[in-house]
């Protein structure tokens, strides 16, 4: 089904209803006062017996009112629907008398005060095969069908067999220069096939479409997909019937078994093989595929056995909305709802919308004989199992267990939904199956979510008052409002308020009183003149680099100078708590001469930036800083041999290169804060048994995170593995992610649906053992791809040869 707007689908739920539709043929567009109807015409798994691999073409008729001149065969035709959501002819004002010189004027309407608005939806892009000019009637008839047209030609693959199913499908839209919906190719299963030859496009992409126990199609977007029938949860109302335009068979369609006869070689020659799958009693799915196996054709069986519905035919008041494929539940004669899928669907237009939906598939019993293998015969008795009690019995399928007795437990499919019936002893003495539970929404429930309140009508709801200024305000009263998500506040009065984290780039007046304010993080970039007395001002991290006048005064500064130079002519002497920092952009800084004058640091804290020089030989390039102790277990820093960075769990940055062999060895927790590049290669060092070894990080061109982990399908041979919650706070999955599988046993896996918050997984027999790998973008970082930075080739070179010239020094 589409995705529309709930105020899309309350106007087709509406008993009055204004439809307009654009209807594009070549260059010029028409709409509804330019034809006189079109008849759409949409199809899945349709006919009288359940179609796997269906390539249903869908198709348009057109009635123009006037002669449409130089239409070509195969020009592009476009057409959309659209209801308005908003009709001004049925939502006007009334306005009250109002007094004009001496005449009274009575009630007037206002309309059209705000124009109709209309939302369309497409019903796909279609190709001319007929255009029928009737001069006599001054009307031209026009019939268009999908890009199924295009592909007639035959199908040659050049692909090396066996080869994966999704790989062919790729190769076939490739081919036959059709686009296809990305998203649902990524699903198509990558068991090998053989090489399917004597075939066209359309019909090899059927075959993909068997092998999916689904049908092919082109969607409203024009994409090529392969399909399999979905539950959208769209309910079909009694009231939206045409008289007596239900129509329901009363004997259920459910699939008895498959079978494909297939060509196999042998020294004899071509031999005919029927492959069988499930019972050879009951609706029979017949297949025509070349390249079928045993073990495909129990795939598919394996995926439509629990497949059940009702026949019906539908004639409704329709809504484009729909798709063929889409499930339906209804309302019969005696008020039983019940779920079918729309297998067939008709919308026709004369200015008013009508449809008529249909499954017109053959339930009666057909019988075939084929051989059943033994291991199959063992499958089929096996009608029940006992359960871990050893007592009671448990049933599955749709038909009625034989022979129950109290406390019986039957799993019943319900067409798309599961539930639960348990054999009970009801208030008469009589007993009789009870359901217990399914995965239908109760009427109740479904009744609430369909008539919720818009979430951007909730909060009008809520109180209004004329407190404060007299205006009318949105009072909220409770104890507690918690805001999770971003929130903004325009203009607000806030009487008092504990604020976690301020941001203050929007100061830009007043008076900030900080007689009890504790400032952590000062940005003074901007501060230009005045005095600062720091004698009960505890400032951290002051930024003070275009401080160009005034005074700073206090015990403990940290002191940033991108360009100059800090000299200290006979040494300096801290106290005990006393911090002194120098950014210093390649200057020089004399350490001890030969005479042991220069600084010393008596438990205080020093820190370099972009480099230092020691000029007497005897500490050349070296220095020993004691950083936040007063044992200097801080850092410590080399020359000759490189250097070394320790001390716990403090941060060190180095923004320039130490005078040694270009090597910094850091021991401890380090952090980076922002990015890091490396030029070089990114390694972990391991202890082997003849020395450390180094593995390299696994990069990719994105940036992805992943996570692995084992699972284990159920006895519906499906599982929905979650998406560990601390994972998803690290990747976004509103983005595609990707799943990889690999099954611990025989059989195969295949991912069947991912969302948000995890992602289910079939496969081929129940209680099926694998692990997973699932890769995802880094929060934050999506559009990251091969990033460019702005380092130079020239600066690249100037590190190279500078790292060169220390070597041979």
């Amino acid at each position: 089904m589409l995705t529309v707007s709930d105020d899309f689908n309350n106007a087709m739920k509406a008993e009055n209803r204004r439809f307009e539709t654009r209807i594009k043929v070549g260059d010029k567009v028409f709409t509804k006062n330019d034809i006189n109807s079109w008849v759409y015409s949409g199809g899945s798994i349709s006919g009288e017996t359940f179609q796997i691999g269906s390539t249903f073409s869908n198709s348009i008729k057109i009635e123009f009112c006037s002669i449409l001149e130089n239409i070509k065969e195969l020009t592009e035709v476009t057409v959309e629907v659209g209801i308005a959501t908003y009709d001004a002819d049925f939502n006007y004002t009334n306005i009250p008398p109002a007094q004009v010189g001496r005449a009274q004027v009575g009630s007037a309407k206002l309309i059209h005060y705000k124009p109709t608005v209309y939302e369309y939806v497409p019903l796909g892009t279609f190709y001319v095969t007929t255009c029928d000019p009737d001069r006599n009637e001054k009307k031209t008839t026009l019939e268009a069908s999908d890009r199924f047209l295009f592909m007639g030609n035959e199908y040659v693959s050049e692909l090396k067999y066996p080869a994966k199913i999704r790989d062919v499908a790729l190769e076939i839209a490739n081919k036959s220069g059709m686009k296809i919906n990305e998203t649902n190719f990524s699903m198509i299963s990558t068991t090998t096939i053989g090489k399917p030859e004597g075939y066209t496009y359309r019909q090899a992409i059927g075959l993909i479409a068997q092998f999916e126990a689904g049908y092919a199609r082109f969607n409203r977007n024009n994409e090529l997909e392969v399909k399999q029938l979905i539950d959208p949860k769209f309910s079909v109302s009694p009231y939206e019937y045409f008289q007596k335009g239900l129509t329901k068979n009363e004997l259920m369609y459910k699939v008895g078994g498959i079978s494909c006869t297939v060509s196999v070689k042998s020294k004899s020659g071509d031999e005919q093989v029927t492959y069988t799958s499930g019972s050879n009693t009951g609706p029979q799915i017949v297949l025509d595929n070349k390249v079928m196996t045993q073990s495909q054709l129990d795939n598919i069986y394996q995926k439509v056995k629990d497949l059940n519905f009702y026949p019906f035919t539908l004639n409704w008041r329709g809504n484009p909305a729909l798709e063929t494929g889409d499930w339906l539940t209804l309302t019969d004669r005696d008020g039983t709802l019940f779920k079918t899928p729309n297998l067939s669907y008709t919308l026709t237009f004369k200015g008013g919308l009508t449809a008529t939906s249909s499954a017109n598939t053959n339930s009666s019993a057909q019988t075939i004989s084929a051989y059943t293998p033994p291991l199959q015969q063992i499958v089929k008795d096996f009608n029940s199992r006992i359960d871990a009690a050893g007592k009671n019995s448990v049933y599955d399928g749709t038909e009625e267990p034989p022979y129950p007795k109290e406390g019986d437990i039957w799993f019943k499919k319900n067409g798309p939904d599961d539930e639960i019936w348990i054999y009970t002893k009801l208030a008469d003495g009589t007993y009789d199956w009870v359901m217990t539970t399914s995965t239908k929404l109760s009427d109740e429930i479904q009744e609430k979510i369909n008539n919720s309140v818009p979430s951007d009508e909730i909060v009008k709801t809520i109180n209004l008052s004329q407190e404060m200024d007299g205006k009318e305000w949105l009072k909220i009263k409770g104890a507690k409002i918690w805001l999770t998500e971003e929130t903004r506040i325009d203009d607000a009065i806030i009487k008092d308020a504990m604020i976690g984290n301020l941001s203050a780039s929007k100061l830009s007046t007043g008076t900030l009183n900080a007689a009890n304010v504790n400032i952590i993080n000062l940005n003074a970039s901007n501060i230009s003149t005045g005095t600062l007395n720091g004698n009960k001002i505890n400032v951290i991290n002051l930024n003070a680099s275009n401080i160009v006048a005034g005074t700073i005064k206090g015990e403990n500064l940290s002191i940033s100078l991108d360009t100059g130079a800090v000299q200290f002519q006979k040494g300096f002497l801290t106290g005990d708590n006393n911090l002194i920092r120098l950014d210093m952009d390649k200057s020089y800084f004399h350490s001890f001469d030969s005479k042991g004058s220069g600084f010393k640091i008596n438990g205080g804290q020093l820190s370099f930036f972009d480099g230092f020089w020691g000029r007497d030989s005897n500490y050349l390039g070296s220095i020993m800083l004691d950083v936040l102790s007063s044992d200097f277990s801080g850092l410590k820093v080399y020359g000759q041999k490189g250097a070394s960075i320790q001390g716990g769990n403090h941060s060190i940055m180095v923004g320039y290169s130490i005078l040694g062999n270009n090597k910094i060895g850091l021991s401890g927790d380090t952090g980076v804060t922002g990015n890091l590049s490396v030029l070089g290669s990114k390694n972990a060092a391991h202890a082997t048994r003849d020395g450390i070894r180094l593995t390299p990080a696994y990069e990719t061109a994105e940036s992805y995170l992943g996570d692995i982990g084992t699972a284990e399908t159920g006895e519906d041979c499906t599982v929905i593995v979650p998406i560990e919650e601390h994972f998803s706070d690290v990747i976004n999955t509103d983005f595609e992610y990707q799943v990889f599988l690999q099954s611990y046993s025989e059989g195969f896996v295949y991912i069947k649906s991912r969302d948000k918050t995890s992602f289910t997984v079939q496969s081929s027999i129940p209680n099926l053992p694998f692990t997973w790998e699932i890769k995802g973008k880094r929060r934050g970082y999506e559009n990251d791809r091969l990033e460019l930075t702005d380092m130079k080739f020239e600066e690249i070179k100037e590190i190279e040869e500078q790292n060169f010239k220390k070597e041979e020094a």
